[in-house]
């Protein structure tokens, strides 16, 4: 069955939004090329991302949603752990460090901008995600009344509170 519930669908867009334009922008995306997440938890932000306008006409499946949930949880416990502490060293201006290029003004405070305020979207797109989690789970019990929900057979999503927290 295809989700076309409309709250779903905008919490899907604002986070893949937010995930674009405040997490893995041209700023701060190759301070991501250290993170050791699966090339699968890749490949399904990316095509949550790469094929929005599709699966809006389309809709979700349930296992779909919660695959991308899971895979943004995923990314931003890798992130807090492995980026975030060490995002300054990895992409401050000087040419001692490794993923480090020179460039002209606007665009200097632009990359100090993003670095400095990369914890509190990566929180910001925490909540999103929880928040979309939350919503997905109760349209999945009130669609399977009487069934078991699909939430309830994926065991990865028992950890989805401890990674994005």
């Amino acid at each position: 069955m295809a989700i076309k519930n409309q709250d779903i669908v905008k919490f899907v867009e604002k986070s893949t939004l937010h995930y674009t334009n405040n997490i893995y922008n041209r700023h701060i995306r190759k301070a991501f090329m250290t993170m050791q997440m699966s090339r699968g938890a890749w490949e399904t932000l990316e095509r949550f991302i790469d094929k929005s306008d599709y699966y809006k006409i389309q809709g979700y499946q349930f296992q779909e949603i919660y695959e991308y949930i899971h895979a943004a949880a995923t990314f931003v416990y890798h992130s807090r752990r492995e980026v975030l502490p060490n995002l300054k060293n990895l992409l401050s201006g000087g040419s001692e460090t490794m993923l480090s290029r020179q460039r002209g003004g606007s665009d200097l405070i632009l990359r100090k901008m993003a670095i400095d305020n990369f914890g509190a979207n990566l929180s910001i797109f925490a909540d999103i995600i929880n928040e979309l989690y939350i919503k997905t789970v109760a349209l999945d019990k009130e669609e399977h009344q009487g069934r078991r929900a699909v939430y309830e057979r994926i065991d990865e999503l028992k950890e989805i509170g401890q990674l994005l927290i």
